[in-house]
């Protein structure tokens, strides 16, 4: 496997070589081996990994479209990996279902399962969201942040206002659906003088599945009134600050 050099970045395959994108990397590798029938009937072990692997990746796709809208302005081409890494450790918490058959939403119902998804770092060049402390109650659906110095907050020289946007999913890992609620924008200026706030969305509909709040940090210039959102990997923050 190697990087590929040069303008040009291919993907597919030419000439018996693989060309592909890992970790934000555009790579390339002679084609041929990997996973067949053949391997499957003797190496049941590979085969039983590869239905679990197939299995993340399909929940993977449909758990980024419950937050993606909050990421706009955001690439990160290792989201997608990482996250399949995250949900292939929680598919290793289901202990009631035999090898080449467990599932994330098992793994998920329990309480180590929610605290990995809790701790994982969507933005990982902003790992700490806001200075202070965050407690969400989700009786009342709000995250409610105390301690908080705006002074500490990073606004960059060029924006005018810190962005907050909090959303709360109900995801059912066994059906792959979800229904999401989002809050208005709070705009938190440089002369902002107090010490707490709070954000809340509306409460979700009843169901089954996991409950979770993400909340968006993000900077903006205002122009004749209108935020325009500033680019930027470290002005941009995304993480869970609740699961149920």
């Amino acid at each position: 496997m190697a990087l590929q050099t040069g303008i040009i970045r291919l993907k597919g395959t030419l000439g018996g070589i693989n060309f592909f994108e890992r970790l934000g990397e555009a790579m390339a590798r002679i084609g041929g081996g990997g996973f067949n029938k053949e391997s499957a009937k003797k190496y049941p072990r590979i085969r039983e990994q590869n239905q679990e692997m197939s299995a993340a990746s399909v929940t993977n796709s449909c758990f980024k479209r419950s937050f993606i809208p909050l990421m706009t302005g955001y690439k990160d081409g290792t989201l997608h990996w990482r996250l399949h890494q995250l949900l292939m450790k929680i598919k290793d918490l289901d202990t009631v279902s035999k090898r080449g058959e467990r599932t994330v939403a098992n793994g998920m119902g329990t309480p180590y399962g929610k605290r990995l998804l809790k701790d994982f770092d969507f933005t990982p060049k902003r790992t700490l969201l806001l200075n202070g402390q965050l407690d969400f109650d989700w009786a009342t659906y709000t995250l409610t942040v105390s301690r908080f110095d705006i002074a500490a907050a990073g606004i960059p020289k060029t924006a005018d206002v810190m962005g907050l946007l909090l959303r709360t999913v109900r995801f059912d890992f066994e059906r792959l659906e979800f229904v999401t609620e989002t809050s208005t924008l709070l705009e938190l200026g440089r002369d902002f003088a107090a010490t707490s706030f709070s954000l809340q969305t509306a409460p979700l509909p009843d169901g089954d599945g996991v409950r979770f709040a993400i909340l968006r940090v993000a900077y903006y210039q205002q122009v004749n009134g209108v935020n325009y959102l500033l680019p930027g990997d470290g002005l941009f923050g995304l993480g869970v600050v609740g699961v149920e």
